[in-house]
């Protein structure tokens, strides 16, 4: 079999060409995501009544469901639904002139939604129960409590489990290709109907993935550091403060 190279090329010029489609469909799901994982970790977390069990029973299952398999009910149900939907409210613009993006956020959303609302649980069951109790002893709030004390020691042990899902999220974002949606995977894909070279498509959309992978968990690598060395530097401030008290007393 012949690799041709300028095939490849031309499928790797296509598919960064879709790059922005990728990272804006990966950094919307994965800020949404977090942001309402949070909401729903946090509720769960402190057992808000029904709320928690409602939360609970709807993420364990969400997560059995497969993101392909949601992401095409939900494009079906879309199609079927909006000529009523539209007729109804009085929307003139025609289901060919929306974008099929949106149904593809909103199926990761959910998706990763629940992902993360996992992730952050398990970093609030990795800050020690007398932390919370610290907190409360000292006249703090439950939020001031988990703003002050908890959020700052959840943040180093969310980090890993982060970086994880971001690259879950952004090997996951080539499954909206499925709803004709245009990203780096279809992309590279485009010039192979010309030459009839998959071989070559397929290497070049695996070679900008990697290429986004690595610049994601250098992001994840160096914000780690900092947050290291910024324990490193309270924990020393905190050690000669100590022995100035010390030195006075």
């Amino acid at each position: 079999m012949e690799f041709k190279t300028e095939a490849f090329l031309e499928s790797f010029l296509s598919a960064v060409r879709y790059i922005p489609v990728t990272i804006e469909l990966s950094a919307v799901t994965f800020i949404v995501s977090l942001i309402l994982g949070a909401v729903i970790a946090t509720v769960r977390h402190y057992r808000v009544k029904v709320l928690s069990q409602l939360l609970a029973f709807f993420v364990t299952v969400y997560m059995g469901m497969p993101m392909m398999v949601a992401l095409v009910l939900y494009n079906l149900i879309f199609m079927t639904c909006y000529p009523d939907f539209a007729g109804r409210f009085g929307i003139k613009i025609p289901i060919s002139e929306i974008n099929p993006i949106f149904i593809g956020f909103f199926a990761l959303i959910l998706g990763y939604t629940c992902i993360l609302s996992e992730a952050v649980r398990g970093a609030y069951k990795g800050v020690a129960k007398i932390q919370f109790e610290a907190g409360y002893s000292i006249g703090l709030t439950k939020f001031q409590t988990l703003r002050r004390i908890i959020l700052p020691q959840m943040i180093p042990i969310l980090l890993p489990g982060i970086q994880n899902s971001m690259i879950g999220l952004l090997k996951a974002s080539n499954l909206v290709s499925a709803i004709s949606v245009i990203e780096v995977m279809n992309g590279a894909l485009l010039p192979s109907v010309r030459y009839y070279s998959y071989l070559e498509a397929y290497v070049a959309a695996a070679l900008v993935y990697w290429m986004i992978g690595i610049v994601i968990e250098l992001i994840a690598h160096f914000t780690e550091k900092r947050i290291e060395n910024y324990k490193e530097v309270n924990c020393r401030d905190r050690a000669n403060r100590g022995k100035e008290m010390l030195w006075q007393t």
